[in-house]
């Protein structure tokens, strides 16, 4: 591991110290720091799931090209996305961690009395 890199955190104005070559994750994870300052990343950890997706707003990292696409498309990479996971630190760089979206926010939910006609499930609709 190399020099120390630091890892500012916007908007919470938050930094961490990470070493150059070190994932960004790893840094994160070592100072307790997660999504939306709550402590922890949870995922795959090896560019799957898209768990730890953020922006880099300035520096430069060094992104493995292994990773899932469905993690992390071509455009949000041109967009300057990144998974921590499968980024080393190479400079200091200033960081945006988005809000997590809800888990239930691929599925529709209906009042089962007022769409009776649809097969459904726990309250998601099938149809």
């Amino acid at each position: 591991m190399g020099t120390d890199c630091v890892i500012r955190i916007e908007p919470q104005e938050k930094e961490v110290t990470g070493k150059e070559g070190e994932t960004v994750l790893e840094a994160l994870m070592r100072e307790f720091y997660g999504r939306e300052g709550r402590t922890g990343f949870y995922g795959c950890r090896r560019g799957g799931c898209g768990a730890c997706k953020m922006q880099v707003v300035s520096g430069e990292v060094n992104h493995d090209s292994t990773y899932s696409r469905a993690a992390l498309t071509d455009e949000e990479r041109t967009r300057g996305y990144i998974l921590a996971c499968r980024s080393r630190l190479q400079t200091n760089i200033v960081i945006r961690i988005p809000k997590r979206k809800s888990r239930l926010g691929r599925y529709r939910i209906f009042d089962l009395d007022q769409h009776e006609s649809h097969q459904s499930v726990g309250g998601v609709d099938n149809g």
